[in-house]
This record gives C-alpha cells, structure tokens and sequence, in this order.
C-alpha cells in the first residue's frame, strides 16, 4: 500500500494552479458519513470559486459532472476508516481503496475512477476523512466537523 499525505495543506498544495473540483460522497443520515455532502455546504456558505457537487451517495453517477467540469483534478471527498483520529484527513490512493479501506462507497468509487480513466485526462484524489461514528441520525461528530473546516479552508486558499 502506497503511504497516504495526511494533512489538509498537502491537498491545497496539490491543486495551486490548477483547475480543480470537489465531489462530495457520503449519506448525510449516517453521522460522520455525511461528510463529503457536509463539505460541499461549507463550500457553498463561503461562496467557492470552484466547480462543487454533493454526489450523496452515488458517486458514479457524476463521472459526467467531472468530465464536462474540464478539470486537471477531481477531489473526492469521503469518510473513510483508515485507522487515524476522527476528523483527520488524509489522500487515500484509488488503487488501495479496494484493498484496505474501508468506505461504504468504495465499490461505486472504484467503478467510478475507472470510467474516468477512460473519458478523462485529469487527476482524481480521494480526501479520506476519519468518521467517529456511522450511527443513523447521528449528525457529525464535533472531530469531523473541525476537520472539514480545516480542509475547507485549504481547498479554499487553493482557489
């Protein structure tokens, strides 16, 4: 398994230039699941200058979105147990996510990503965030949401 970045400035150092979107996964009624479609709304209170779109929980049915979007790089943001503290993020490497990940999405991600691999000439990354809870109707935990402002604010300063 390739090592993953953990930090939220990796990320925002990775898109400087660039011209990127963000494609938020997750079920929004299943606690710190919802954070991928959490991040899309603080993209959107703070007014991002950038392409966005809360897949909810069917990421491949925005493989269109990505390619139509004409972006260098295509950031998945989505909770995945990686094993760190909740609310940490980290790039998780599409060819891992199969392997050792897990991620309720990760089959849909995975058949994404090779869609895209033959439609699209950009580079996608997977934000992994650590959820503390799935439980249904949780809402997020305080740990996940400090992470997804942390973030929010690097993929904001990439801008």
């Amino acid at each position: 398994m390739k090592s993953a970045e953990n930090n939220q400035e990796s990320v925002a150092a990775r898109l400087k230039g660039k011209r990127f979107g963000v494609v938020g996964v997750g079920n929004v009624f299943k606690g710190d699941d919802g954070a991928g479609p959490s991040l899309v709304a603080i993209l959107g209170e703070r007014g991002a200058r950038f392409p966005y779109v809360d897949a909810c929980e069917v990421p491949e049915n925005y493989g269109g979105w990505v390619v139509k979007q004409k972006l260098d790089v295509a950031v998945f943001v989505d909770a995945v147990d990686f094993g760190g503290a909740p609310g940490e993020c980290r790039v998780i490497p599409f060819e891992d996510l199969m392997l050792s990940a897990s991620n309720t999405h990760r089959l849909s991600l995975h058949f994404l990503i090779h869609y895209l691999t033959e439609k699209w000439n950009g580079e996608p990354i997977l934000v992994g965030v650590q959820p503390k809870s799935l439980k249904l109707d949780g809402g997020l935990s305080p740990e996940v949401e400090a992470g997804l402002e942390e973030l929010a604010e690097a993929l904001l300063a990439a801008q």
